[in-house]
């Protein structure tokens, strides 16, 4: 075990009395022993540091408190930039692994080299019992930017064992002004652009569900934030799509499926999927605008065309509009 590469397990701690003990204890277990432990608490919280006190014995645990809170997309930077050794994974405050999860994750990550995460099934319990699996994304850049824009939403591959160098090759979680709505997929999204993500069919990471979620509080939201909300994850997703090299056509292929998730019935969480056709079409003019006014990307200089000719063309394509002549064509 000595030869064995360390890993660090970032826990970033925000209000997390009820269950931090239990989630520490079951890091403690782990039958890898190489870990680095860094508990970040998010500001001041006595209670929470003094749960945490009795883990700073094993000389693996450490633990911060950060003098004003960063908020949990700051907070989960600043654990990854402490990053020093070839593998990382965060444990939220109030999840539980099992204790082979990084043996497992490690074991087939060491036999993957081009893979940016080795991620497993997630068992959820607490308020709700179910699972959450997400198929491999692999094959060339251009293709996972692709299948994450067409067919993943639940970040299983965020709570897998991550590569130092994709973590470093990603730029780390971008906030973003919904309360950072999905970021988290969007970072999935960022390690594509590195490698693959490879999934363990096995079920070693438990996910508590609670009414404190991040996640839980999503669906509380009214219908106008929650469209925002989707608005610009779809917009965050298309700009990590739009970063790995790529041909003309297949960067027009992208921005339709970055379209195709904005408007999509697949994934359950937009209102949208109940709009109809005008509705749908001014979800698109507003999406547009979105891009123009964050001038992240240069739609027009990717897909070598005006706008003049992308907003009809790409109506057209979703039968938003009864008549196109566009020249734009994939």
């Amino acid at each position: 075990m000595s030869n064995m590469p360390y890993v660090t397990i970032g826990v970033p701690v925000y209000q997390g009395e009820l269950f931090i003990e239990e989630t520490l204890r079951s890091i403690q277990d782990q039958t890898h022993r190489n870990i680095e432990v860094i508990i970040s608490l998010d500001g001041p919280q006595p209670a929470a540091e003094q749960l945490c006190q009795p883990f700073l014995k094993d000389p693996r645990f450490r633990i911060v408190v950060q003098p004003e809170r960063l908020g949990w997309v700051g907070n989960l930077n600043w654990l990854m930039a402490q990053v020093e050794t070839p593998y990382w994974f965060c444990n939220a405050q109030d999840d539980l692994v099992n204790p082979r999860y990084v043996e497992t994750l490690l074991e087939h990550a060491q036999q993957l080299p081009e893979a940016a995460v080795v991620y497993c099934d997630i068992a959820t319990f607490g308020l709700l019992s179910f699972n959450i699996t997400q198929a491999s994304v692999a094959g060339s850049a251009f293709a996972r930017q692709f299948t994450l824009l067409h067919e993943h939403h639940s970040a299983v591959a965020y709570r897998g064992l991550t590569r130092v160098e994709a973590l470093r090759h990603s730029g780390g979680i971008r906030a973003n002004e919904v309360e950072s709505f999905s970021t988290d997929t969007t970072w999935m999204a960022a390690m594509a652009r590195w490698g693959e993500l490879q999934r363990v069919p096995v079920e070693l990471y438990q996910k508590r569900i609670h009414s404190g979620n991040e996640h839980t509080k999503w669906f509380t939201w009214p219908p106008e934030k929650v469209t925002k909300a989707w608005m610009v994850h779809c917009a965050d997703m298309l700009e990590q799509a739009m970063l790995v090299e790529a041909t003309t056509q297949e960067h027009r292929i992208l921005w339709l499926a970055g379209v195709g998730r904005l408007l999509s019935r697949r994934f359950g969480f937009l209102p949208s999927a109940n709009f109809n056709s005008a509705e749908r079409m001014s979800l698109l003019n507003e999406f547009i605008e979105h891009l123009q006014a964050a001038g992240h990307m240069d739609i027009p200089i990717l897909l070598e065309e005006s706008w003049s000719n992308i907003k009809p063309w790409t109506q057209g394509f979703y039968g938003l509009s009864a008549n196109t002549e566009s020249s734009l064509h994939i």
